[in-house]
């Protein structure tokens, strides 16, 4: 029996044990919910989303060491905070320690440092053991020595930096930029730390938040992190306002309903997932050019560039295009491909049936090639303004939207080999391919623009590696009284660009571009007075010299070497136009070739590569001109009817709008589609089990104060001392009053029932003598989910009527 009775106590013991480990661990769980944990936890994740975006944005860097950085400085600072340290002395005691500890590692001197402190503990040891002993400060001198020439190395490599930074001079050194970064994020963590001790966190996030934001900004790699640091500080902003409220009621003895949490922690989520949604799907296209402007800055970004920051994926341009300005033919000119054979590309349209014999039949329209459209003139060459890289899937329509009085043209492009560059005809539309475009102005994101936003659209060039594709493309076929008609006004965009010329443009080409189209004020007349000028009196050579070094080339060619090939008629053709008042642009890539009528074909060889000019005209688009004289001119019908030639490329075109248009609603409403899921799930299931966890009057109670707070705009005004008896009266007395129209005599007696069972259950489980169950506040859970759905009615029907319950 004794023996029994020991079993049984051991068994005891074990029991108790278990339940104390249960506890504990139950009590250590809890505590990594409390607002201050929670804080705690959202500072560390943005310190590794800080620590991480800094670094994937940097090159040739050691980054390894940023997320320990920033904990240690964060800790340190939040230490600080902790102790009370006065502001400013523990903000200078953070930036010492910092540079300390930057110089240390930079001079590579924790082993010196060692080999000195342990030089210093023998000599002192040998002092300390006698005073006769010969004390050795060779070993001494020695470790001073190497941290004296380390500390000098390194002071050298910063003053160079220095100036190299102040005289805009780039010196790509590792070890200084390493250091840079080291001590900025430094700096920036311990702030935080200190700041989020005080439960700040504005304040906190503010100065790694900024820094993050201006490299991503430049860089453009991994911006959700910027995302995911904004939303932490929604969510800290949240949590610690809870915190310091709950604290000064808790200081204040104040006393406050348990469900006050619960209500917080659905706010907060709430509104972080609407604003966090927002901001990761709100357009940032209008702060590009910005952007671009601040890394063109001054011709280049030095700075960036010495602190190593990566240019955003793409650059340089992918389509190709060193920024330097040239003559884009230029380079053939010194070779055989001049005169070359060689097929570059074939090009079907499918416009024309297979017709016999070689000789091209007048049906066969002529069309250029292009590959690049310059628009910015430097007096030497032609070169393109800052351009934004965006890639395509295949079949992606490149504008939201259909262009009327355009020809919409199939294209089957099949390269002899492939060259990176996409080749197309007018407007590119899509390509059934993988394409990167370089863009200077992007497409509008109204999917439902008109033709006049639409033509805004800049593209520099289009990079793609297949040799063979299909493009669908817009080209422009306007009569002559369509360009006679259009108007001398241009968009903002437009003027910008396309009637800038440099300071050194001489005067003398102002003063023939004024000759030529003197007396003209049609948009059209002009162009064409200056194309029929350049075709009638330069004559086309191939054997000219280069331009002269800092001679402007539209001068030189005018008015000295009087001849030259499609680079020189072109670059003069814009230039004159641009004088004239004309919006033009340089465009580089084939003549049409030859038309093989038996493959329907177009065959283009090496010596098509070429030149032209484009001029814009108002609610047209770009026109392309052919002032090289050894190219007929352009063709173009005086007047007629535009009628669309084949109906089923049209519809094609249509169908692949709409569901682009339809995946771009679907991504751009994603988030709120995803926030109204969010919506159904919590309040059809969480809210209830949050509720339910409760104590069963603690429920009854947060289920009340709902629906008072719902009904308050129905009972009038709130007054002194009132009871919630009095409450129901005058919220019944409300409704009683109300349009005594059919759906709303109904609506309101359901929601009488409901709010008066809903106030008997809530004064049965403050007064009544029997303790309230799980199956009452159950009951009460039935009854709110019927009065809130009715609330929400009755609020929306006032709004419609215009008639608010008792007003």
């Amino acid at each position: 029996m004794a023996h029994f009775s020991n079993r049984q106590g051991a068994r005891g013991e074990e029991t108790r044990r278990r339940v104390e480990e249960a506890g504990m661990i139950l009590r250590l769980w809890q505590k990594l919910w409390t607002a201050d944990a929670l804080g705690m936890q959202c500072v560390a994740l943005a310190l590794w989303a800080f620590g991480y975006g800094i670094a994937s944005s940097l090159r040739n860097t050691e980054t390894e060491s940023f997320l320990g950085v920033c904990l240690a400085a964060a800790g340190i600072g939040f230490g600080l905070a902790k102790a009370r340290w006065n502001g400013i002395r523990a903000s200078v005691w953070m930036a010492a320690l910092g540079v300390l500890l930057v110089w240390v590692w930079g001079a590579r001197l924790p082993q010196p440092l060692f080999d000195l402190c342990k030089a210093a503990l023998a000599a002192l040891w040998a002092w300390a053991i006698g005073a006769n002993a010969e004390v050795d400060l060779d070993a001494l001198r020695a470790a001073w020595r190497v941290i004296l020439e380390s500390s000098s190395a390194l002071a050298t490599r910063l003053q160079t930096w220095r100036l190299g930074l102040d005289r805009n001079v780039i010196i790509n050194d590792a070890l200084v930029r390493n250091m840079a970064w080291t001590l900025l994020l430094w700096l920036c963590a311990a702030w935080m730390g200190w700041f989020a001790e005080r439960r700040k966190a504005v304040t906190a996030f503010l100065p790694a938040l900024s820094l993050l934001a201006a490299v991503i900004s430049y860089s453009e790699y991994r911006s959700f992190t910027l995302w995911l640091m904004t939303v932490l500080l929604l969510l800290l902003m949240g949590t610690w306002n809870y915190r310091d409220h709950t604290l000064r009621w808790l200081t204040q003895r104040m006393d406050y309903s348990e469900s006050i949490g619960i209500d917080t922690t659905q706010a907060v989520l709430v509104l972080t997932l609407v604003f966090g949604g927002l901001a990761f799907v709100a357009p940032s296209v209008s702060w590009r050019e910005l952007l671009e402007d601040m890394r063109n800055w001054r011709g280049q970004n030095e700075t960036a560039e010495m602190l190593g920051i990566q240019q955003p994926p793409g650059k340089p341009n992918a389509a190709g295009g060193a920024q330097q300005p040239s003559l884009p033919r230029e380079h053939l000119l010194n070779s055989a491909s001049a005169n070359s054979e060689t097929v570059v590309m074939y090009i079907r349209t499918g416009e024309l049936p297979p017709a016999a014999g070689a000789s091209p039949p007048a049906e066969a329209r002529r069309y250029y090639w292009r590959n690049a459209m310059y628009d910015k003139y430097a007096g030497s060459g032609w070169t393109t303004s800052a351009s934004f890289d965006q890639t395509f899937p295949p079949d992606t329509p490149l504008l939201p939207g259909l262009l009327s009085g355009y020809r919409l043209v199939q294209l089957e492009v099949e390269k002899a080999k492939p060259d990176g560059v996409l080749v197309w005809s007018g407007i590119l539309f899509r390509a059934n391919i993988p394409l990167t475009i370089g863009w200077r102005v992007r497409p509008t994101s109204n999917l439902f623009a008109d033709q006049e936003a639409l033509l805004l659209a800049d593209m520099y060039s289009a990079a793609a590696s297949a040799a063979e594709y299909e493009a669908s493309v817009y080209v422009p076929a306007p009569t002559l009284d369509n360009l006679r008609a259009a108007p001398a006004h241009y968009p903002e965009d437009i003027r910008l660009l396309y009637l800038h010329l440099p300071r050194s443009v001489p005067q003398r080409v102002f003063d023939l571009a004024e000759e030529i189209t003197g007396g003209l004020s049609n948009p059209y007349e002009k162009a064409k007075a200056i194309e029929t000028h350049l075709r009638a009196k330069y004559p086309y050579d191939l054997a000219v010299p280069s331009p002269p070094v800092n001679r402007d080339v539209a001068d030189y060619f005018l008015f000295e070497l009087q001849r030259g090939y499609c680079d020189y008629y072109a670059t003069a053709m814009v230039v004159l136009a641009r004088a004239s008042g004309l919006p033009a642009r340089f465009v580089s890539g084939y003549a049409p070739g030859i038309y093989d009528a038996p493959n329907t074909r177009y065959v283009i060889r090496e010596k098509d590569a070429h030149s032209w000019a484009e001029v814009y005209f108002s609610e047209i688009g770009w026109v392309e001109f052919e002032p090289t004289a050894s190219l007929p001119e352009i063709e173009r019908d005086e007047s007629r009817a535009f009628a669309s030639e084949n109906p089923a490329n049209d519809e094609s075109a249509a169908r692949l709008l709409t569901r682009f248009r339809a995946e771009r609603i679907f991504v751009w409403a994603s988030p709120l589609l995803g926030l109204l899921t969010l919506a159904v799930v919590y309040y059809a299931f969480v809210e209830r089990w949050l509720a339910m966890r409760l104590a069963p009057e603690a429920a009854i109670h947060l289920l009340y104060q709902r629906f008072y707070g719902m009904a308050r705009p129905f009972a009038g005004a709130w007054t002194r001392a009132e009871t919630s008896s009095e409450f129901l009266r005058k919220f019944i007395g409300r409704l009683a009053a109300w349009d005594r129209r059919a759906s709303t005599a109904k609506l309101s007696a359901q929601m009488i029932a409901n709010a008066f069972a809903l106030t008997e259950m809530y004064h049965a489980s403050l007064f009544a003598n029997r303790r309230t169950g799980r199956q009452d506040a159950a009951r009460a859970w039935r009854v709110w989910k019927r009065l809130r759905v009715q609330l929400l009615r009755a609020r929306l029907l006032s709004i419609l009527l215009r008639n608010m319950p008792g007003a």
